[in-house]
């Protein structure tokens, strides 16, 4: 069986998971696990803004990705999750790429014997398994009505789509892609850089989210607001009215008590939002 660090054997740790031969089947292992681990947040965004005070940003490392989810539970969005994934599959014997999707957004691609395959655990998105985009029939993933589709755009030129459905409605942002290309996780730099200007998405608004396969189930805080989405009936929504309550929601629901939310709330208030806002 193959060596890996010792970061990656924590990093496997936290999902239950062992060292396996590379396959499709451990690569899915791999991506149901992480999904339902690491939260999609930008609590440790807006934190890294707080402490960089007009410094670069960077990506952070295999070994602080792995030590800030010991510490404080930061999962991160696509910049950081991603690229520290292709850093742990690359440790245990697997090949792969970063891709770009659209101008600001990055997928993996793993190249399993001649087939390619695509994973994402920045979207927030259902991505439970490896999605086999290069065979009809196989070119998506889904959570309940909440559906994933890589759509051939060029087959000649290897391109393709990221379209997401939610409740039947296309949601979210199109993204297009060229999979063949081959990208390093320093090439996404520029973008991160531009992803830390107030008023952009993760900038303005508070964002936690996690989903929780065994009770079929999604978590995802907005602000002051938590709707919760099921695979068998309707979504929930709850409304918060105190930070203490929005702490204790994330400790006991979404099983993250070290994430620093009232932290990241009061970052928020200095750049001016105010998560309470549309309640008042």
């Amino acid at each position: 069986m193959k060596s890996i660090s010792m970061t990656a054997s924590r990093y496997l740790g936290y999902m239950d998971l062992s060292v396996e031969k590379p396959s499709y089947e451990y690569l899915a292992r791999i991506c149901h696990a992480h999904l339902n681990t690491f939260p999609f947040e930008n609590i440790s965004k807006l934190i890294s803004y707080r402490e960089h005070a007009g410094k670069e940003y960077e990506i952070p490392s295999f070994e602080q990705f792995v030590d800030d989810y010991s510490r404080f539970h930061y999962g991160g969005t696509c910049f950081t999750q991603n690229s520290n994934v292709i850093q742990l599959l690359a440790e245990l014997g697997f090949h792969c790429y970063c891709v770009m999707l659209g101008q600001d957004h990055m997928g993996i691609i793993v190249l399993l014997d001649e087939e390619r395959v695509f994973l994402d655990f920045g979207a927030a998105a259902p991505i439970f398994k490896p999605i086999r985009y290069e065979r009809p029939g196989e070119n998506g993933s889904e959570f309940g009505d909440d559906q994933v589709y890589l759509v051939p755009v060029s087959l000649e030129e290897h391109k393709y789509k990221f379209v997401r459905y939610t409740d039947g409605k296309q949601s979210g942002k199109e993204w297009e892609f060229f999979a063949h290309k081959k990208y390093q996780p320093s090439d996404f730099l520029p973008v991160l850089q531009n992803s830390y200007q107030l008023k952009s998405n993760f900038m303005s608004a508070l964002r936690c989210q996690l989903w929780q396969a065994d009770q079929n189930r999604n978590l995802s805080l907005l602000n002051n607001k938590c709707r919760i989405r099921y695979v068998d009936r309707g979504p929930e929504e709850i409304c918060f009215s105190t930070v203490q309550e929005i702490e204790e929601l994330v400790a006991e629901e979404f099983k993250l008590p070290k994430l620093p939310v009232r932290e990241a709330i009061d970052v928020l208030y200095g750049l001016g939002v105010d998560i309470f806002e549309n309640d008042r």
